[in-house]
């Protein structure tokens, strides 16, 4: 992995941990929920956004160098990690977070129509999303870098 993507995906896991799990209880510790919400959903957006172009540049660097993978014999799973990393990361921000916006706002959305649940069970789905995310990811990342010593 080149030291760009490297750094690009670290930026990424440094942002996931502290919008998450340091920013995100201290809004809601010392402002309203309402006004909390929004800056969480905010900051979430961005670091989906972020995410899923620094993954995408990762896995194409993966892609031109396979040889660096997780497999033996040639065969890499890396890219199936980066590819989950990503679907999981589109997931969270065009299926789950407009439910939980419409959810908040009381509008009605394709799939909160189809599968039901409230928001706590989107939120609950949506937070676990991001957990795996951000382990997948410091895998990815730990790996690679170790890769890059040798």
């Amino acid at each position: 992995m080149n030291r760009l993507t490297a750094l690009l995906t670290g930026v990424w896991l440094g942002m996931q941990i502290m919008a998450g799990y340091v920013v995100g209880p201290i809004l809601f510790e010392q402002i309203g929920r309402q006004a909390a919400g929004n800056i969480a959903g905010t900051l979430f957006a961005v670091n989906n956004w972020f995410g899923i172009a620094a993954w995408l540049l990762a896995w194409f660097a993966v892609g031109t160098r396979r040889e660096r993978g997780f497999g033996h014999g040639g065969r890499s799973i890396a890219p199936k990690f980066i590819i989950l990393l990503l679907a999981l990361l589109a997931a969270n921000q065009f299926l789950f977070a407009p439910v939980i916006a419409a959810h908040k706002t009381g509008a009605s959305h394709w799939l909160l129509s189809l599968a039901g649940g409230s928001f706590g069970m989107w939120h609950g789905v949506s937070s676990v999303i991001y957990l795996v995310c951000t382990l997948i990811g410091a895998g990815l990342l730990l790996r690679y870098l170790s890769f890059d010593k040798k």
